[in-house]
């Protein structure tokens, strides 16, 4: 089998994909597909950058992380930021019973 080329699944058998019969219609293979996300859309970033002073107009996702990695800055979003307990000291802790009761 040739490493080059494109190939299909049809009956569970790899297949070069010119030598293939067509799926009937309305029928779809089961096996899993590669997901394809499509390059950023060119934006004005918001940031400035520290080089030029200026924001620059980013064109796709590798512009994107050169930008913020030769700025120093960190994208944020849905990332989990585990909330931190405050420490009390002892007294702290017994005078704020007491306030609480006294209340």
């Amino acid at each position: 089998m040739a490493n080059t080329g494109s190939w299909v699944y049809r009956n569970g058998t790899l297949v070069e994909k010119h030598l293939a019969q067509p799926l009937p219609r309305g029928e779809s293979s089961d096996l899993p597909r590669p997901m394809v996300i499509s390059d950023l859309n060119e934006y004005r970033a918001s940031a400035v950058d520290k080089h030029t002073g200026k924001r620059p107009v980013i064109g796709g996702r590798r512009q994107h992380r050169e930008f913020l990695q030769a700025n120093g800055y960190r994208e944020v979003g849905n990332d989990y930021v585990a909330p931190r307990k405050e420490q009390l000291s002892q007294s702290d802790r017994v005078a704020d019973i007491k306030r609480v009761i006294e209340t």
